[in-house]
């Protein structure tokens, strides 16, 4: 094995995080053949091929999987060892870009970006509020919400478990009546997520033992921004994150119903770019986050 350049390592990085030679040299500023130059530079000095190349695709070799799981962790904490080093005399600042899904995101980030920036006053957060979580690096984005398992090559950490749990405006039970055990439910009419043809089977979670419920109703979503506010409308029972249900509780939108009983949620995760050097305020809005995210 011959010499190995740390710069040509951070180079193959990037290329695979970017997917593909001329987005990682965007991404580098520097030219594509310079880019595929160091590549192959790793390559030979390892002795192994990392990448295999076509004219439309750029994909992990078996031997340059295994290569990048161990690199890129390595090239991270290379990072943060220099950016630590940096903390003391820095302050943050700067734009940042954030993604995250829109009810829960809604609902939570902005009490605490305002407490973020409001200690931060050279650092400004722009959030998108997407339903299905973008590629962080080809959208440009430093951090994310992100529900269910993340792309193993970001780097995540979880912050809850999101739980869901069923609610209903005042006006819909005074009219319809209060369901007092899970099997009335399929006697309500419910917001539906993500159903066709108004009819599902929802598995609930109970102390003495799980239940599965058939139910239906005339409004349905992809949506949970909009299931929560149509049940806020009167229009029926929602399944409805737990985080964004209580407080829809305390303001005395809405009402829980069958509170003993929850469905599992997907964990909830901030992830960022791994293998790339995290700047300051990124650093801070995520240490901010993942202090200060309700449970």
């Amino acid at each position: 094995m011959g010499e190995i350049d740390l710069g040509d390592v951070a180079v193959f990085a990037r290329v695979v995080d970017a997917g593909g030679f001329s987005a990682a040299a965007t991404a580098l500023r520097a030219p594509k053949s310079s880019v595929s130059r160091r590549v192959a530079r790793l390559e030979s000095a390892l002795g192994t091929r990392l990448l295999h190349r076509t004219t439309r695709s750029v994909t992990l070799t078996e031997a340059g999987r295994a290569y990048y799981a161990r690199v890129s962790n390595a090239l991270a904490e290379m990072s943060e060892a220099a950016a630590a080093a940096l903390d003391a005399r820095e302050e943050p600042r700067g734009t940042i870009r954030m993604t995250a899904p829109p009810d829960v995101g809604a609902e939570i980030l902005p009490g605490l970006i305002a407490g973020f920036v409001a200690r931060h006053p050279h650092v400004r957060v722009e959030v998108d509020f997407v339903a299905e979580t973008p590629s962080l690096v080809h959208g440009g984005y430093d951090l994310g919400l992100h529900g269910g398992r993340p792309d193993p090559s970001l780097a995540a950490t979880k912050l809850q478990d999101t739980a869901f749990r069923l609610y209903a405006a005042e006006t819909y039970l005074a009219r319809a009546g209060v369901p007092h055990r899970a099997e009335d439910l399929a006697g309500h009419a419910c917001v539906l997520f993500r159903v066709k043809d108004g009819t599902t089977r929802l598995n609930l979670r109970h102390r003495d033992g799980d239940i599965n419920v058939e139910v239906s109703g005339p409004i349905a979503a992809n949506d949970l921004s909009f299931v929560r506010r149509a049940a806020i409308a009167g229009a029926g029972i929602a399944l409805i994150p737990a985080l964004v249900g209580a407080r829809s509780v305390a303001n005395g939108r809405l009402v829980a119903v069958l509170p003993d009983y929850h469905a599992t949620g997907i964990p909830l995760n901030l992830v960022y770019p791994s293998t790339r050097h995290v700047p300051l305020h990124v650093r801070a809005l995520r240490d901010h986050l993942l202090t200060h995210f309700p449970q």
